[in-house]
């Protein structure tokens, strides 16, 4: 898959995904991922095509999109674990979003998401910045065998 596809397709789903179930905006594209403290996740998918997905948040878009996926309206009351733990379900949704605009027909195995050091891969991988209303977002995905 050219990568303009995959930047393109990474971008489609994540708006699909926050904005319907982590009421988040993308407001527009950056030039690199999240400075300062932030959260990250990935997970691996197995399928036609197989590989890996990633995602980094700057700490106080983590915070803010797990209070809204929480429905909690203080982002302060969230805890660092419950923000861990919607990290990575946002991370598993952006994924299953993405395989389906991928490969629509195919079956995929997508590993439980893990929180990570939010290292984007250099080999291959395809990878976006964007701004959100609260913060700052980084996605990437690598193919295998690309």
């Amino acid at each position: 898959m050219a990568e303009t596809g995959a930047g393109e397709i990474l971008c489609a789903a994540a708006q699909q995904v926050l904005e319907t179930m982590f009421f988040t905006t993308i407001v527009g594209e950056r030039q690199g991922p999240p400075e300062g403290p932030a959260v990250a996740a990935r997970v691996s998918f197995e399928g036609s095509p197989s590989g890996t997905f990633g995602l980094k948040l700057s700490a106080e878009a983590a915070r803010a999109i797990a209070a809204n996926f929480l429905g909690v309206e203080n982002d302060e009351e969230v805890s660092a674990a419950q923000t861990g733990e919607v990290i990575c379900e946002l991370a598993n949704m952006v994924c299953g979003a993405m395989l389906s605009r991928v490969e629509s027909g195919s079956t995929f195995q997508i590993a439980h998401p893990q929180l990570d050091a939010g290292e984007e891969p250099s080999d291959g991988a395809v990878a976006r910045y964007l701004d959100l209303d609260n913060g700052a977002l980084a996605l990437w995905v690598r193919f295998d065998g690309q």
